[in-house]
């Protein structure tokens, strides 16, 4: 293959040389990068690709996603977009004509904090829609589901002792399920609706929306009881015929039998370690806090696992060798991961790859200067702190609301704080994190009800989501910067964002993105 030369205004990523105007590809590798005529010279015989004042910068990394479901949101409703429950209602509807009477429903993506009216779907209300079919609803936090009549029966939940299985004072289902507790409907829908060939087909299609988007790896993240299992086939299937345009690092919710460490795999497709849930989510009040909601004073949220259980757990996570990523939202669970960790690191010194914090939403100084002693990585997701900007000040009342999303403090401890969208939850486009953790505001520039000094400078923000998450993988070395020996996965932007009001980052547009050199994808 020919090497290629690309001319552009480059953001490198790497300190040493932060800005170039050119970079050479040879053998799927960055061979040069520097100024424009002394690549000519050097490489006279390259194909040029000249984007000229377009940016060209590393691809980006979404370190945190469930890649499976977002590539199947497709074979279900969609309510990512609606805004009421008639909205809803008119949805579901629609797709009961087009399924016809006794088929299963599924909706996703629901957020009734972004709408005008905050009333949350019920099971009451889907069986007032008189709809022939069970039917289940699945918040966007994927922590929440509510079911009608029809699918609680045929599901068997009304026997379920399940405490996630929420019931009234009455004793009855409440149709209402959190955390895990919907699993046997889910599993009975995606048996339904998930065959293999949809599934690869729905993938391929996700896989070139990431890469339209920069993104060149994505770390999926397998937790079926949440309805958010990967099926990694389908990334084999579309490698093995050329059609894989990203490289994935996946990580599952339980150790695997076999006793192999984090990185085996290939530099496409990789197995990343353990994902654990400490606790839910703000939007369900079901995240783990030290003192109760605001807004439920009767509860703090719910821990997944004792100290004991959680302990046992990490340490045989790090004997064997595997990197753990651990959910936690609430500031009580930050804390009781933080105390397991310790105990492990007591006992078998630090690991060879970093525990990874994921998204530590609500996390105040003393646990800040915690973290910072065990040395973890920071994966968040600053695009949620504009998705929460209704919801998380109900939560957490105005005092706890400005220990939220701090996202400069986090920085300043020097710990590795990658970025990622946790799509489906999240729209999957790096550029409105950025955004976020630039400008900190809402739709109209005003700012959010968070501490407003919590802001990154575009150089940080996009170190956080193209260097920091191969970082976090232990694969900084060879990935995630335009440098000479690096892997020569990299982006066009449309224009330099560095010119552009930050405002308008979020708007940002890709002309082409490359793997190993080559181009999976142009407008």
């Amino acid at each position: 293959m020919k090497d290629l030369l690309i001319r552009a205004r480059i953001w490198t990523g790497d300190p040493d040389r932060p800005r170039a105007e050119a970079a050479v590809v040879s053998g799927g590798r960055f061979v040069f990068v520097g100024g424009y005529a002394e690549a000519r010279v050097a490489y006279p015989e390259a194909e040029v690709a000249d984007y000229g004042e377009n940016m060209m910068m590393p691809g980006m990394s979404d370190g945190h996603l469930h890649l499976t479901a977002f590539a199947r949101q497709n074979l279900y409703v969609n309510l990512l977009s609606v805004r009421s429950l008639d909205e809803t209602a008119a949805m579901l509807r629609a797709r009961a004509a087009e399924v016809g009477p006794g088929a299963w429903i599924r909706a996703i993506n629901y957020n009734e904090m972004a709408w005008p009216v905050t009333t949350p779907p019920s099971m009451e209300w889907l069986d007032s829609l008189g709809l022939d079919n069970p039917v289940i609803l699945s918040r966007y936090c994927g922590h929440r589901h509510v079911a009608n009549s029809r699918a609680m029966r045929e599901s068997g939940l009304c026997d379920s002792t399940d405490p996630y299985v929420l019931r009234g004072p009455d004793g009855k289902v409440t149709g209402v399920m959190t955390e895990g507790g919907a699993s046997p409907i889910i599993e009975t829908v995606a048996a339904e609706y998930e065959t293999p060939a949809k599934l690869t087909a729905v993938m391929e299609k996700a896989t070139l929306i990431m890469a339209s988007r920069g993104i060149t790896c994505g770390h999926a993240c397998d937790a079926p009881k949440y309805a958010l299992g990967e099926e990694l086939f389908t990334w084999q299937d579309l490698a093995e015929a050329g059609r894989l345009p990203v490289r994935v690092i996946c990580y599952h919710d339980r150790l695997p039998e076999f006793t192999f460490r984090s990185g085996l795999g290939s530099d496409q497709i990789m197995y990343g370690g353990l994902k654990i849930f400490m606790d839910g989510t703000l939007g369900g009040h079901t995240c783990f806090m030290r003192e109760p909601f605001d807004d439920m004073p009767e509860t703090c949220g719910v821990p997944n696992h004792d100290d004991e259980e959680l302990f046992r757990t990490l340490y045989e996570a790090q004997k064997r060798g595997i990197q753990v990523q651990i959910h936690m939202i609430g500031d009580a669970a930050i804390e009781q991961a933080a105390r397991a960790v310790e105990r492990v690191i007591a006992e078998l010194g630090q690991p060879r790859l970093p525990y990874r914090f994921v998204h530590v939403i609500v996390c105040p100084a003393d646990l800040r200067e915690r973290l910072t002693k065990i040395g973890v990585v920071l994966d968040v997701q600053p695009c949620q702190c504009y998705t929460d900007r209704v919801m998380a000040p109900l939560r957490l009342g105005a005092r706890r609301v400005l220990q939220a999303y701090p996202f400069r403090a986090l920085w300043d401890t020097g710990l590795v704080m990658a970025g990622s969208t946790d799509a489906p939850m999240e729209e999957e486009n790096m550029w409105i994190g950025i955004w976020n953790a630039v400008c900190r505001c809402d739709d109209d520039g005003s700012p959010l009800k968070y501490d407003p000094s919590q802001t990154l400078t575009l150089d940080e923000a996009l170190t956080a989501y193209t260097v920091n998450p191969w970082l976090a993988v232990g694969k900084g070395d060879e990935f995630g910067r335009i440098k000479a020996g690096f892997h020569a996965d990299f982006t066009i932007t449309d224009g330099d964002p560095f010119k552009r009001p930050a405002m308008e980052l979020r708007n940002t547009r890709h002309l082409a993105t490359y793997l190993e050199g080559k181009k999976v994808w142009s407008a």
